[in-house]
């Protein structure tokens, strides 16, 4: 499924915080995903979080899930974004946006991803076979 960069929001080096200004720039975003749920209250909206490669990969992989959570908790309390409508999801420093093994603040990101076409194909494939 495609994703979208939220371009607006990076993060200090080992930090998963979303400072107040980069909160403000998740607007356009969240009013998409709104529009969107409530076009069908069905939706599910990944959100996605990554790490530049300094670091050990365990540690990498939990600060990609905080900052996850972190954009999603913001998307939640600040736009009334339905928390049933998402999901988080840390990756570490897998899909270096900057191919480098140095510290680099646009690795240090997160990314949206509309993953309701999956969820369906998944509950499709998971059907019992019809009656014959």
């Amino acid at each position: 499924m495609p994703s979208v960069d939220i371009n607006t929001i990076t993060f200090d080096s080992g930090s998963f915080t979303v400072t107040p200004d980069q909160a403000k720039r998740l607007s356009t975003i969240a009013e998409a995903i709104n529009r969107t749920i409530r076009d069908n209250p069905q939706e599910v909206f990944l959100i996605e979080g990554y790490t530049d490669a300094v670091g050990a990969d365990i540690d990498n992989l939990s600060l990609s899930d905080r900052r996850a959570q972190s954009v999603a908790a913001v998307l939640t309390q600040d736009f009334q974004v339905p928390p049933e409508n998402l999901t988080t999801q840390g990756y570490g420093e897998q899909n270096l946006k900057v191919n480098t093994q140095e510290a680099n603040r646009e690795n240090r990101r997160v990314t949206v991803r509309r993953i309701t076409p999956l969820l369906q194909q998944q509950a499709e494939g998971q059907q019992p076979p019809a009656p014959r």
